[in-house]
């Protein structure tokens, strides 16, 4: 246990220079700015231009998938196989009982668990956002007949 914590400013180090310090910070950053700004346009425009709100809000969620589905585990592992020799046996057991390849289960294991969050915020974040903004009809617009299925 006490490898482990020894070796955390290491992997703080290590974490710092692959994501190439400030510039990961920067672009981080940027992409939160990014995304709230066109999220905010969603929001300001949705009553006197639907389709631009539509569109805002659809780039701004992009933005927000790009790193929760694409950027954070591709990272995430790209770390893990980089620091083998720093994170494997000090950090993260290389072995457990009965399997050899711990280390890569555990990597797997951890990317499959941020991706099943993910689905499930954005699945919460869906419903809430339909129930908030339930779907209207133009002013002067009336609802169209329905067809009432195949005859």
């Amino acid at each position: 246990m006490g490898d482990f914590f020894a070796a955390l400013p290491d992997v703080l180090v290590a974490a710092w220079e692959f994501g190439e310090g400030f510039r990961s910070v920067l672009i981080a950053i940027g992409s939160a700015v990014l995304a709230v700004g066109f999220l905010y346009l969603a929001r300001t425009l949705r009553e006197e231009h639907g389709w631009l709100s539509s569109i805002f809000g659809v780039m701004g969620g992009t933005v927000v998938l790009w790193w929760v589905f694409g950027i954070l585990p591709s990272s995430f592992i790209y770390f893990w196989d980089g620091e083998t020799e720093l994170l494997a046996g000090r950090v993260v057991p290389e072995a457990l009982p009965g399997m050899s390849n711990a280390y890569q289960v555990l990597r797997d294991l951890v990317v499959v668990g941020e991706t099943v969050v993910a689905l499930l915020v954005c699945g919460v974040a869906s419903l809430m956002l339909q129930k908030r903004y339930p779907r209207t009809l133009a002013e002067g617009e009336e609802k169209g007949p329905s067809s009432g299925g195949y005859k």
